[in-house]
């Protein structure tokens, strides 16, 4: 018979099994997939209530629920709740920048866990938006000062992490020697799951450059409307530049570079302005993604297992805003896509994602079949023993419920950002009425002043609609 302490030892080794898979669980995809749905239909008071509940419950998702909160409650009309939540986004995404051997390489947890048990990593398109949302949070209460404050911020943002080539490209060299990943993205079987993923990208960036053109935007029409001499109109040249490099079709950030390029010659600007900041449809929809690759242990066999990857694919249905002016349509145009932007920073991050996945899948297996054979081999053998044999059995289920408890592809993202942005620039007077087709409640009369801010957002054709008006150069 076994001795005691080989049947503690035995033991030990099963609880532990069991409790690597109970820490691999989580509660993000659950509440994840309520507040996308909400997101969808514009349901901005439960995402709020909901985001708000989940940041204090899950310490190591709150980063991702504050950006949540922050823009729910800016489509609500709450702009100071608003602040103070993007505010905590800002202290928390300031105090992973300024730590010592912070790089773009992504986190998580160990290769044995789910990662859902890792602290969640800002992803670049985060801490754009983040800062782009801050600061129109700002334009629109007037806070100028402290806009400017959160525009410093959006260039270094862009600066630092707007180049999706930096991001997560290569793959992570602690983990490079672990699992050839190479030789299995070679398998039959392999290659055509992972087809399913960037087919689904190809579709999402086939429209071109629209990316963060309009943070830059932001920016350039911040410092040609709002600033102070002429360090400030050198800044919105190359900001309106930048946005026009992205998107040259559009004839609002043409028409303001040019008022900049004239303000910098020393002509007069525009009487007035009224800018229309539309926000529409949702980003694109995050799924898992299994996919089989080839393990390349036991005594030159090749088992399959899977593997779990995070895939994006496109919002159907999105939904494209019409606008009237004193009963005539106005033209919309797009200034960016959002959606395209994510696509091209997970595009970027795969590499490093199916690097990582694939070795910890590897690792999990390899030790799972180890500590089977242990057990097997232990009640295998003459003194073993029914006890032996039935701990055996035990040790199999455990190991495979700790295998599919941990194998999850990481889905948590920020499901509040639009689909796209788009931009109206109108020169209308005073006394003007703009309005929305089909939206009766969503109209406003133009007031009296030089700059006007508009912003509307509408998730989905039937959802509510969030207009308000800001003069910013009275």
């Amino acid at each position: 018979m076994p001795s005691p302490s080989l049947k503690a030892f035995r033991l030990r080794c099963f609880l532990a099994i069991l409790v690597a898979a109970l820490v691999g669980c989580a509660s993000y995809p659950e509440k994840g997939k309520r507040a996308r749905l909400a997101n969808e239909v514009g349901d901005y008071e439960v995402v709020a209530g909901l985001a708000g509940a989940a940041a204090e419950d899950d310490a190591k998702d709150a980063l991702v629920w504050k950006l949540e909160q922050g823009a729910a409650l800016r489509a609500l009309g709450r702009l100071p709740a608003s602040i103070k939540a993007f505010e905590d986004v800002e202290q928390r995404l300031r105090a992973e920048e300024e730590a010592p051997g912070f790089s773009l390489r992504e986190g998580g947890g160990s290769l044995l866990l789910n990662d859902y048990s890792a602290e969640y990593r800002a992803k670049p398109y985060d801490r754009i938006f983040a800062s782009t949302y801050q600061a129109l949070n700002r334009l629109e209460l007037g806070q100028f000062d402290a806009a400017r404050v959160s525009l410093t911020r959006l260039r270094f943002v862009q600066e630092a992490f707007g180049n999706a080539t930096i991001y997560l490209a290569a793959k992570p060299a602690d983990e490079a020697g672990k699992y050839d990943v190479d030789q299995a993205s070679q398998d039959e079987r392999t290659r055509a799951g992972l087809a399913r993923i960037t087919d689904d990208l190809s579709k999402l960036s086939q429209a071109g450059t629209f990316d963060d053109a309009f943070s830059h935007w932001l920016q350039g029409m911040f410092f040609l409307r709002l600033g102070q001499g002429g360090a400030d109109l050198e800044k919105a040249r190359k900001e309106l530049l930048a946005a026009s490099a992205l998107n040259r079709a559009s004839t609002v950030f043409a028409r303001d570079l040019a008022d900049c390029l004239a303000a910098q010659a020393g002509q007069p600007a525009s009487a007035r302005v009224v800018y229309v900041l539309i926000e529409s449809g949702v980003g694109p929809v995050w799924r898992e993604e299994r996919i089989d690759i080839p393990l390349f242990v036991a005594g030159g066999q090749i088992p399959y297992i899977s593997v779990a990857l995070p895939a994006l694919a496109p919002a159907y249905g999105d939904y494209n805003l019409g606008l009237r002016l004193d009963g005539k349509p106005v033209a919309v145009e797009l200034a960016s896509r959002p959606e395209g932007l994510i696509a091209r920073h997970f595009e970027a991050a795969l590499p490093g994602i199916r690097a990582r996945a694939f070795t910890s899948a590897a690792v999990k297996a390899t030790a799972s079949y180890l500590i089977n054979r242990a057990s097997s081999d232990s009640a295998n053998r003459q003194n073993g023993g029914s006890g032996a044999a039935l701990f055996a059995l035990a040790t199999k289920i455990g190991t495979s419920v700790y295998t599919v408890a941990t194998t999850h592809a990481d889905l948590r993202h920020w499901s509040g950002l639009p689909g796209r942005f788009a931009l109206v620039r109108l020169e209308a007077p005073a006394g003007a009425k703009l309005e929305i087709p089909g939206h009766p409640e969503a109209k406003l009369t133009l007031p009296e002043g030089k700059v006007l801010l508009v912003s509307i957002k509408a998730a989905s054709e039937n959802s509510p609609i969030a207009l308000r008006c800001t003069l910013l150069v009275p």
